[in-house]
């Protein structure tokens, strides 16, 4: 199973806690990972969608919606604790930069930011990490996971240092064709994602979403992107809960749907799970 990242980030620990004796591999950047689900129909990846604080990673989502082949499988939420990182030589107080993933950056702006920190984006949390143990800076530090600290030898100057306690992160099974093992944990529901373009007027959008609430379908997300090819005009997202186990209301909103959009995407009807 593909992840984003090194090893020692969150996408793998969700990977060895959701698909217990699953092997990871971590590829450096969502481009790549998207390469390898498109171009091999039996890989499958494991990849972070929102953060329950600091919102969706767009580029997962932008990445998805363009590539017809590929398909939700499943959704996970993860719990996310941060740790700020370094070297045993550096302090505290000695810190003036920390380097994260965007995301981990803005989950404990809370924390750097008072402290007067310059932040340095990096492609991956444990990325970081093993950059920076690799090669020690002054007054340098990673924020990324406690297994991170452990998996390359650094000391944990804080933790944890997220603005929530409750901070979780969701993830999305991906791959062309069903992969072979499913999350294993407490399955809280069933889902549907759907994208889709409507008409420049008026009332568009919610003679759409009226069609959800008349097939019992109870809307988790909703969020704009920008449309490709038509400036200032967006692409809605939308996720939604099914209230029983049938997927026929979820299928006839769909069939529905096509009556009053410019454009749809079905991109899964998948199990939903939490730890």
């Amino acid at each position: 199973m593909f992840y984003q990242g090194e090893p020692g980030a969150f996408s793998e620990s969700a990977v060895h806690h959701y698909f217990p004796g699953e092997e990871a591999r971590g590829l450096p950047s969502f481009a790549e990972v998207f390469q390898r689900l498109v171009s091999d129909s039996h890989a499958y990846a494991l990849l972070p969608i929102e953060n329950a604080y600091r919102g969706t990673v767009t580029e997962v989502w932008d990445r998805l919606v363009e590539q017809d082949a590929l398909t939700i499988w499943a959704e996970v939420v993860q719990p996310v604790h941060l740790a700020l990182m370094a070297p045993a030589e550096t302090t505290l107080d000695s810190v003036r930069i920390v380097r994260s993933h965007p995301q981990a950056l803005m989950q404990s702006r809370g924390f750097w930011g008072p402290r007067g920190y310059s932040a340095e984006p990096t492609l991956d949390t444990a990325g970081s990490a093993r950059a920076l143990a690799e090669s020690p800076e002054s007054g340098v530090a990673a924020v990324a996971s406690p297994d991170a600290a452990a998996r390359y030898g650094l000391r944990i100057l804080a933790e944890p240092i997220e603005d929530y306690a409750d901070n979780r992160t969701r993830f999305w099974l991906i791959a062309q064709r069903k992969p072979p093992c499913l999350p294993e944990g407490n399955r809280t529901g069933q889902k549907v994602t759907i994208a889709f373009d409507i008409p420049h007027r008026p009332g568009s959008l919610a003679a759409v979403l009226s069609v959800f609430a008349e097939h019992s379908l109870d809307l988790t997300k909703i969020e704009s992107r920008p449309r490709p090819g038509y400036p200032f005009e967006f692409r809605f997202w939308v996720d939604a809960a099914l209230r029983g186990p049938d997927p026929a209301d979820a299928f006839d909103a769909l069939h529905r749907l096509k009556e009053a959009v410019l454009f749809h995407r079905f991109l899964g009807f998948y199990p939903a799970f939490a730890s």
